[in-house]
């Protein structure tokens, strides 16, 4: 996630660091998400949702459901998507992603940036 200034600043979503805690199998990977989450957490750049994140994205996630139908399984991984989009939307900064797909169906519903 990147902040629009002179130069781009980084941040990191609390929810990717928690997806990339649940994909680490190894000490190498829990130890290489530590080091990700202290550095964002000690610089101030951590994103962290807060209720009206959580509030908007169960509106757009109804909204998604509604016109894509979406099987219970593919819910719950979009949901983090909503949830990174209305959190990045929040701070004003943009997503980077190789999942475009998916971003642009939550476009749809929440005005945020996408590069990728």
């Amino acid at each position: 996630v990147f902040a629009e200034s002179a130069r781009p600043v980084l941040y990191m979503s609390l929810v990717v660091l928690a997806e990339l805690y649940a994909g680490s199998h190894d000490a190498n990977s829990i130890k290489l998400a530590d080091r990700l989450y202290n550095t964002f957490l000690g610089v101030g750049r951590l994103i962290i949702p807060n209720d009206e994140d959580w509030r908007k994205t169960g509106m757009v996630m109804a909204k998604l459901g509604q016109k894509y139908g979406f099987e219970a399984k593919y819910i719950s991984k979009i949901q983090n998507d909503v949830l990174i989009a209305c959190s990045v939307r929040r701070i004003g900064a943009f997503v980077v992603t190789q999942n475009k797909i998916d971003f642009q169906r939550i476009k749809e519903f929440i005005d945020f940036r996408i590069y990728g």
